[in-house]
């Protein structure tokens, strides 16, 4: 009976010793310099008992990003924590508040993926599209649902993809040091994000 319960635990375990390892081998290596049999080594497992946890590299990197809660709180963040927060502050710059958050939290992951990205990496490419896509659709829905008249115009699809280029480009400065220069930046980037978070909010509403 013991032995039951305590193994969900030891493999759960694993999986986590597995990706905080994968996650540091990449930062070291590159995702494309670090193959499987490398991380199953650096992991002290065999390639097979790797292969039960993670099919491939992608599959691991949709995973580090599931685990740190990026993925779910993109979808939580646009349609439901942000829309239930509307009646106490505004829901657009709670939305984006709660995105920017969830990618402070996977800081190093996201600046992994970048170089990979630049340096023409197809696994990284294939997982950062999907990512887009994934942040356009939950963009349009939380739109449709919670600021219509902010699409009224130009279309949810329209204003998802410029709040989209707005999240990538601020926390691109953030990642290169340009809001730590920046005289009307208050504090840490927490708090910068939501200062930026409310002007767009306000910029976008300005038509109205």
């Amino acid at each position: 009976m013991s032995s039951s319960t305590s193994e969900p635990t030891a493999s759960v375990s694993q999986r986590q010793h597995i990706l905080d390892t994968a996650l540091s081998l990449m930062s070291q290596r590159g995702v494309d310099g670090t193959s499987m049999r490398d991380l199953a080594a650096a992991a002290g497992l065999n390639v097979a008992s790797l292969y039960h946890y993670f099919a491939s590299k992608r599959e691991l990197l949709v995973a580090v990003l599931d685990e740190r809660g990026f993925i779910d709180d993109l979808a939580a963040g646009t349609a439901g924590r942000a829309a239930i927060a509307r009646d106490e502050v505004d829901g657009l710059v709670s939305m984006l508040d709660d995105i920017l958050g969830s990618m402070l939290e996977v800081e190093d992951f996201i600046r992994l993926m970048l170089g990979e990205v630049m340096r023409g990496d197809e696994t990284a490419f294939t997982v950062g599209t999907e990512l887009f896509e994934a942040t356009q659709t939950a963009l349009e829905r939380w739109l449709e649902e919670s600021e219509p008249t902010v699409c009224d115009g130009p279309g949810a699809p329209a204003v998802a993809r410029v709040l989209r280029a707005f999240l990538i480009g601020l926390f691109f400065e953030h990642l290169s040091g340009v809001l730590d220069g920046d005289a009307d930046a208050d504090g840490d980037a927490a708090t910068t994000f939501h200062q930026r978070a409310a002007e767009a909010a306000a910029v976008l509403r300005a038509r109205f």
